[in-house]
């Protein structure tokens, strides 16, 4: 914190909260406060501020919604919910700014509000003031993700998915073992895609020395990487150009397929693009 330090237990989330105020006279007094909250699971900025609204109906006395509003901050597209409410017998007008702050490696993004307060109401300098400080704020950028690729056992099981772009064909194979009796210079095209058995894409890399793999006719040797699907669609995003199907076991259809992927693929493969 600004003036103490603490051990917080695991359980505990940061919900800071930054208050600015302007001296001691409670009749001229603007407070600016800077607030954090948790989305839900497909929040908009919109559900979210709405839900807010709500909240506030049955928690503030005598709240009054005055206007919404759209406000950019940062070249984020928030949302300004302008209202009034009575606290100990003020009445109290507030202005708050609600945008969404990115956060990095899949985890939920939080909503971060600037809440400007003034007793009775907001006078033109205090309008021009609060707009001029919410104007200024520079969100902080979420880390970089960073992906890790990985190369996988060419003796693992599971199926692979092969999709060729030039007929909308996907085939699926039983197994590496199954995909490496085939001739590898064909799979070497870009007209081909490979994806794992959760439809996470692929990638085939020479591995110099290997034993087992993919062998070329000229003696390589690959392999298959996993690589970034924020890089690289998934299957479950390129169902819409397969044309057929050479399936194994009740994957025989687009639609099986889909509801097979939506089964068994990782969050970060479904989320919205």
């Amino acid at each position: 914190m600004n003036d103490a330090s603490l051990d917080l237990p695991e359980e505990f989330t940061d919900g800071t909260m930054h208050l600015f105020s302007t001296g001691k006279d409670a009749a001229g007094k603007f407070t600016f406060v800077v607030s954090r909250a948790d989305m839900e699971a497909g929040d908009t900025v919109d559900t979210f501020v709405q839900r807010l609204v709500s909240q506030m109906r049955k928690t503030l006395p005598r709240f009054e919604l005055k206007n919404i509003h759209v406000r950019e901050i940062d070249g984020e597209t928030g949302r300004e919910v302008e209202y009034v409410w009575v606290s100990e017998g003020t009445r109290l007008h507030q202005r708050q700014t609600v945008v969404v702050l990115h956060t990095a490696n899949g985890t939920p993004p939080r909503a971060i509000s600037f809440i400007g307060t003034c007793p009775k109401v907001f006078s033109p300098e205090r309008t021009a003031q609060y707009a001029k400080m919410v104007a200024s704020v520079k969100l902080k950028a979420a880390p970089a993700r960073v992906f890790e690729s990985g190369m996988l056992d060419p003796m693992a099981g599971g199926i692979v998915f092969v999709l060729r772009a030039s007929d909308g064909s996907l085939r699926i194979v039983p197994g590496m073992q199954e995909l490496f009796r085939h001739d590898i210079a064909e799979a070497l095209s870009l007209d081909v895609a490979f994806f794992d058995h959760a439809g996470a894409p692929l990638t085939l890399k020479i591995e110099p020395g290997a034993e087992h793999g993919w062998r070329h006719r000229n003696g390589a040797v690959y392999a298959f990487w996993t690589v970034d699907p924020a890089l690289h669609a998934p299957l479950v995003y390129r169902l819409d150009m397969v044309q057929s199907v050479a399936g194994t076991g009740n994957l025989k259809d687009v639609e099986t397929v889909r509801t097979y992927l939506r089964s068994v693929a990782a969050p970060d493969l479904m989320a919205p693009r």
